[in-house]
């Protein structure tokens, strides 16, 4: 009898305490990893929101091009009803996300005899309609779409609405306002229009998957659901109307939040189904437009739940064998059931990687295997994901992620020998523009052209090896294999120049001064991989290659593409040249031959603007102060200097004074008084020294930057030569 009571004592108290210990182990290991899934869905709800919200700002952005494009255009020019409407309909044609364009005339703008004018032109299924707006059933004058930017005077996105006797279908309208005349005697003359269908974001919108069930949504500046899965929402009801239905004032805070403007992730009640869901959410450029991603939690989770019950259905089963054997062999199992409450006690500190021995009775052998089983999941969890998350911090660019998450090995130090092409850009004058501007300004300035030049670098599949200050080193070829690394790497550059017209545009809106780049290509093999220590590592290259591009680069002027030798072999037949440079390097013997790349063929088909390179004598030689260079320190002036032919990219100068070839020199402008002009400055190089019986030298002068004040006396003298 004692020893039956002994025995059922025994079981009941060893049997409770490893049950509790299980439980608590299982608990902790729930909640710890539901808030690691939770933790990192937050990251990945931000970064698909954000992402989707890319998407749709660029489609929106895309639009709002073409009707500020032709907005400028109608400034400068009066076109005749045909114009507008050929215009209008070749638009359309070539930008298949529009549906229609406007052209609004003020009362009487266009014809004296015609109140209103405003031809339109619009998709009819497969062909284009036109006809024209206007009359007392259709008061386009009193139209959101007309009446705002001509009261605020800015381009504007309107709230979607149904354009009955326009477009007759659901839309949003980008209006941009164009005026005719300058100061005091500049008036409206009308206002542009593109008109983007409904349709066409409910695809984009639509095409976000998350999970099973999950779903993305927009909302207009008011609130308005602009897609929604349950379309008797669209139109119809806003996030307010929802909050004030379901008495939710957390919901209608958080709509205030996406009007603002404000991005973030937030917990809260699924609007179609009434579960717990999390909503990241993220604003779409300057539209007052707000993206909302709705992730299921219980999707989410719903792996780690089965997990968890089958661990717990397999716990609780090892627990009722091995009560059944402690009834008979309690002694002989004592020791190991306190292995066993050790070791989950060892689980619930944190410590996964501890296993019991898998023997003695089979009862006792399961649930040992159960527990390491158990063991062994958490264990390749936390490895995953602390893999994942050390990799996502030490890389950025997603080619290099991409390839470190396929194998661990990845990771290690080291690099191979690649074939690669290296381009780096440059802003001239820099430094000398931003010398009295405000930092935040300065901030402002640089990260504009920063954000421009990086997103056609990632569009183009570049490496971005690293930013400094207002330089970028880039290089195609690696970690992925692209047999065109070449032409894609000369295209990548053609398109930055390109930008920079809608980078200048942007800076002269906001009072910001006109930047010009350089950019030099070069080719070759370089060491391409892990570089650094096992705390700090760097995926890059290293090579004279990577030199020699930079020294290609100093000697790129504004606006100018310049190639090396083995790089224009790569790509010499779809390229289209300019000038042809034979240039001394400092560390390289002999003279190496750079060409001047001014566009480039299919598939690409990309050609820069021609500058006037042509020397153009001057009507009168000017005296100028010329400065010698070295290691950008001024190590003299020259005692006479005398422009006398001029180019935007050129200058023949007549001296007297010693100077060398390929030496680096400055060049300023003299006042009146043979003072010089401080703003008016030009850096180059001299290219060739001609000797003159009189004692005076000709140099020839390659410009690597020109400040703006330098620039204006050079085209007012282009104008006069």
């Amino acid at each position: 009898m004692k020893s039956s009571r002994l025995s059922t004592r025994l079981s009941l108290f060893i049997l409770t305490a490893v049950t509790v210990v299980y439980l608590s182990a299982l608990a902790y290991n729930f909640q710890a990893s539901r808030q690691a899934l939770l933790t990192d869905m937050i990251q990945d709800a931000k970064n698909i929101s954000l992402a989707t919200g890319y998407d749709i700002e660029r489609l929106l952005v895309g639009v709002e091009k073409i009707p500020e494009s032709l907005a400028g255009v109608l400034a400068e020019r009066q076109l005749s009803r045909e114009e507008l409407f050929q215009l209008l309909t070749r638009l359309l044609a070539v930008n298949p996300e529009i549906f229609g364009m406007a052209v609004a005339y003020e009362p009487r703008a266009f014809e004296t005899s015609r109140l209103y004018f405003a031809p339109y032109a619009y998709r009819e299924g497969d062909r284009i309609g036109t006809t024209v707006l206007g009359s007392p059933e259709y008061h386009y004058f009193t139209m959101d779409w007309y009446q705002i930017p001509r009261e605020t005077g800015r381009a504007q996105w309107t709230s979607p609405y149904f354009d009955k006797g326009g477009g007759d279908i659901i839309m949003s309208t980008y209006a941009v306002p164009f005026y005719q005349g300058q100061g005091p005697a500049r008036r409206l003359k009308g206002v542009v229009t593109a008109d983007l269908s409904l349709s066409k974001l409910r695809q984009t919108v639509g095409a976000v998957k998350i999970f099973e069930t999950g779903y993305a949504f927009l909302i207009c500046q008011n609130g308005t659901f602009v897609t929604f899965p349950d379309q008797r929402l669209v139109m119809r009801e806003s996030i307010f109307s929802l909050a004030a239905a379901k008495n939710n004032p957390a919901l209608r805070s958080l709509g205030r939040r996406m009007i603002r403007g404000e991005q973030g992730v937030a917990p809260i009640t699924d609007f179609l189904k009434e579960r717990q869901a999390w909503l990241g959410y993220t604003p779409l450029g300057h539209t007052g437009w707000s993206l909302g991603v709705m992730f299921p939690e219980d999707e989410l989770i719903s792996g780690l739940v089965a997990l968890s019950h089958q661990l717990l259905f397999l716990g609780v089963g090892g627990l009722v064998l091995l009560g059944a054997l402690i009834t008979v062999l309690a002694r002989s199992i004592t020791n190991p059931l306190r292995r066993l409450a050790q070791s989950t006690t060892a689980i619930a500190r944190g410590d996964f990687h501890v296993r019991v021995p898998e023997r003695g009775a089979r009862e006792i052998a399961e649930l040992a295997a159960s527990f390491n089983a158990m063991g062994e999941h958490l264990v390749d969890y936390i490895a995953k994901r602390d893999f994942i998350r050390d990799t996502f911090g030490r890389y950025v660019t997603h080619e290099v992620v991409k390839t470190l998450l396929e194998s661990q090995e990845a990771l290690e130090l080291g690099g191979e020998t690649r074939r690669v092409t290296i381009l780096m850009s440059d802003l001239r004058g820099f430094t000398a523009l931003t010398a009295g501007m405000a930092p935040e300004r300065v901030i402002t300035f640089l990260n504009r052209y920063l954000e421009k030049m990086i997103e056609i670098l990632v569009d183009y599949e570049a490496v971005i090896d690293e930013i400094q200050g207002d330089g970028i080193l880039a290089f195609f070829g690696a970690p992925r294999v692209q047999l065109d690394h070449a032409p894609r790497a000369v295209a990548c550059a053609l398109a930055m120049q390109q930008a920079m017209a809608e980078v200048n545009a942007a800076n002269a809106r906001d009072g910001f001064p006109h930047l010009e780049m350089g950019i030099g290509v070069g080719h070759g093999e370089v060491v391409v991989g892990n570089i650094g220590s096992e705390l700090r590592t760097k995926y890059s290259i290293v090579g004279s290659p990577v030199n020699f591009t930079s020294r290609i680069e100093a000697l790129a002027t504004a606006g100018q593409v310049l190639l090396s030798e083995p790089c224009y072999r790569e790509v010499q037949d779809l390229v289209k040249t300019g000038e042809v440079i034979r240039a001394r390097m400092k560390g390289i013997p002999g003279e190496v031959t750079l060409y001047e790349i001014l566009g480039i063929g299919a598939p690409y088909n990309l050609e820069l603007e021609a500058r006037r390179d042509e020397l153009v004598p001057l009507i009168r030689e000017q005296a100028v102060s010329l400065e010698r260079i070295q290691e950008k320190i001024v190590v003299g002036t020259l005692p006479e200097a005398f422009l006398s032919h001029v180019s935007e990219t050129r200058a023949q100068v007549r001296i007297r004074g010693e100077l060398a070839e390929w030496e680096d020199v400055r060049l300023h402008w003299l006042d009146e008084r043979g003072e010089i002009i401080a703003t008016a400055r030009i850096y180059g190089k001299v290219t060739a020294l001609t000797p003159h019986p009189d004692g005076t030298t000709e140099a020839a002068l390659r410009f690597t930057s020109v400040s703006p004040e330098a620039r204006r006396t050079i085209h007012r003298l282009l104008e006069t030569a």
